[in-house]
C-alpha cells in the first residue's frame, strides 16, 4: 500500500494499491481511495483569548499557498496579519513570489513575520488568532495546518480549492473566491463557536480514525483486492 501526499497524476497512472488523504485528491488522479490525515487531538489547545489578527502559516515563498493574495486582503479590508512559516527573504528568492512583490507590500506595522515556528509558539499563534486565512491558489491535498487550527478553535477562511471544501464545514470556517465572498466569510466567523469548531475538527479528524482507515485497506488488499 502506498500513499501519495503530493500531486502526481502520470506516476500513479495504471499503478495498483495507491492510497490518497482526500476524495478531491484521489479524483485529481482519477481514483476513489483515500484516507484522511489524522492528528493527535489532545496534543492541540484552546486559547485563553483571541487577538484581532489573522494568520496566515505556510511555505511563505510557495506562490500555490498565495501569500501575496493574502497580504491584498489584509490590505484591502484592514486587518492585521501574522504571518509564519519562513523568512521574509525567502520572498525574494523565488521568481514568481518575487514578481509579485510581496516583499514590498508586506511592509509596514501591519504585517508581522514570524519565521519559522513549532511547539508552544505554534500553538499560540494558531490559538490567538481571529482566524486562519488559507488563500491557496492550488489543488491542495489536503491542508494539514488549517486541520491545527480547528484544533485550536481557531475558523479557516480558505479558497475552494483542492480537498479545503470537504476540510471546512459549517463549524469550522468559509470558503471564498471574490472579495465580496471573503467580506461575508470574515463577517460570518465572528458568529463561531472556538469549542464547536475544535469539537468538529476532533470527531472528524483523531488519529485512530486514521488507523482504522488503513487498517481496512490493508485487509482489502490481503484478501487479494488490487485498489484502482
Amino acid at each position: 500500500l502506498y500513499t501519495m501526499h503530493g500531486f502526481d497524476p502520470e506516476f500513479t497512472q495504471n499503478r495498483p494499491n495507491w492510497n490518497f488523504v482526500s476524495a478531491s485528491h484521489a479524483r485529481n488522479h482519477g481514483r476513489e481511495t483515500f484516507v484522511h490525515n489524522g492528528f493527535p487531538v489532545d496534543a492541540y489547545r484552546l486559547s485563553a483569548g483571541k487577538t484581532d489578527r489573522l494568520l496566515f502559516l505556510a511555505g511563505i515563498a510557495r506562490a500555490g499557498k498565495n501569500l501575496n493574495r493574502a497580504v491584498d486582503l489584509a490590505r484591502a479590508f484592514d486587518f492585521h496579519l501574522d504571518i509564519a512559516g519562513g523568512s521574509r527573504w525567502q520572498l525574494l528568492q523565488r521568481t514568481k513570489v518575487r514578481r509579485q512583490g510581496v516583499f514590498f507590500k508586506s511592509l509596514g506595522r501591519r504585517f508581522r513575520y514570524h519565521g519559522v515556528v513549532d511547539g508552544d509558539e505554534k500553538l499560540r499563534l494558531l490559538g490567538e488568532a481571529r482566524a486562519f486565512l488559507n488563500p491557496i491558489a492550488w489543488e491542495e491535498p489536503f491542508g494539514m495546518a488549517p486541520v491545527e487550527a480547528m484544533l485550536c478553535g481557531t475558523p479557516v477562511l480558505t479558497t475552494r480549492r483542492g480537498a479545503l471544501p470537504e476540510i471546512v464545514d459549517g463549524a469550522t470556517g468559509r470558503l471564498f473566491d471574490t472579495d465580496a465572498e471573503f467580506a461575508q466569510a470574515l463577517a460570518d466567523i465572528a458568529g463561531l463557536s472556538p469549542e464547536q469548531c475544535r469539537a468538529s475538527a476532533a470527531a472528524r479528524f483523531p488519529i485512530a480514525k486514521t488507523a482504522n482507515g488503513y487498517l481496512d485497506l490493508y485487509t482489502r488488499i490481503l484478501d487479494g483486492e488490487k485498489l484502482l
